[in-house]
């Protein structure tokens, strides 16, 4: 099983996770993008959820990389 994805706004406060959403995954497969970022007092905050299929995920993807966005770490 492929872990979740995670960049980093590279000068900001943005981050967005990408994770495989197994309820669809046979029939239409899926991804989950949350986006969010972590408040003053260090918890994080979840702006945004989008359910998209897969081929626009990782197109996605590959535009924040382009972009100049950072493979992290899990954030939360």
């Amino acid at each position: 099983m492929k872990r979740d994805g995670w960049l980093k706004e590279p000068n900001g406060v943005w981050i967005v996770k990408f994770r495989y959403d197994w309820e669809s995954w046979e029939l239409n497969p899926k991804v989950l993008v949350d986006k969010g970022r972590f408040e003053e007092n260090g918890l994080p905050l979840l702006k945004s959820r989008k359910r998209m299929r897969r081929g626009l995920a990782i197109e996605l993807w590959k535009n924040l990389l382009a972009d100049g966005w950072i493979r992290v770490n899990p954030q939360w």
